[in-house]
């Protein structure tokens, strides 16, 4: 990329030309196609700059975002960032994993953690992960949308050029056949490191079994009847000891 306003070569991490010092919306050089559609706007700056220009991109995206002449930040309606990135990003052949380990190391931005109010509500935006691959916080309000960061949607393409997008769904297909795999193993059988397997323990046995059942009854029927109580202790003596020794 060049400089907007001497035409020198401008790094792609760079937002301050280094010959004449200004400062550049490189995100804007990278979408390419978009024209101006106000100067103000009713969206605020999160980072307090002001009114929002308005921005109409083309080349098919057919959407409107919000854009800060000053600080270059860019604020995307719900679904807008990711259709914009597909249509910048192009087609993808092949993962270059040398460029992502080097767009990981030295392109995303770290930043203090700071809450912003949303351009559009004034509400305060949540803060997450772009994606699980790439560690480049966004803020999205649900209802409004996202904002960008001047700088960030240009690493989130060049991120994208390199086949982060497909990577990232490469290692989401095989945590779910992880997942599925663990998930048809029983749970009796799944045993946290450093613990013992569980030991499978018998099933309690009744106590009242069929052949104690008939000979208490039997016996009571014959000490009701002749008075004697010896035959109902001999019967239930002989019934618990075969029940003891020889189930």
């Amino acid at each position: 990329m060049n400089c907007t306003g001497c035409g020198a070569p401008l790094a792609a991490d760079a937002l301050v030309c280094p010959f004449c010092g200004l400062h550049n919306a490189v995100d804007l050089l990278a979408i390419r196609d978009f024209r101006l559609l106000a100067e103000h706007s009713e969206l605020r700056c999160p980072n307090g700059c002001g009114d929002l220009q308005l921005l109409e991109l083309g080349a098919g995206l057919d959407t409107t975002i919000g854009f800060c002449p000053a600080c270059k930040g860019l604020k995307f309606a719900p679904g807008a960032l990711q259709i914009a990135l597909d249509k910048v990003a192009g087609q993808v052949r092949e993962i270059n994993h040398d460029r992502l380990a080097a767009i990981l190391s030295e392109r995303v931005p770290r930043e203090a953690v700071r809450y912003r109010p949303c351009p559009a509500c004034a509400k305060m935006m949540h803060r997450a992960a772009f994606n699980s691959r790439i560690p480049l916080i966004i803020d999205e309000c649900r209802a409004h949308g996202t904002w960008l960061d001047g700088g960030e949607f240009t690493v989130l393409a060049e991120w994208m050029e390199a086949g982060g997008a497909q990577m990232a769904q490469l290692e989401a297909e095989r945590q779910a056949r992880i997942s599925r795999a663990v998930g048809n193993v029983h749970a009796d059988f799944l045993v946290p490191p450093g613990q013992a397997s569980p030991v499978p323990q018998p099933e309690p046995r009744p106590w009242m079994t069929p052949p104690l059942a008939l000979a208490l009854l039997g016996s009571a029927w014959y000490a009701l009847f002749s008075s004697n109580v010896l035959p109902l202790l001999l019967a239930v003596l002989v019934t618990v000891l075969w029940w003891r020794w020889f189930r």
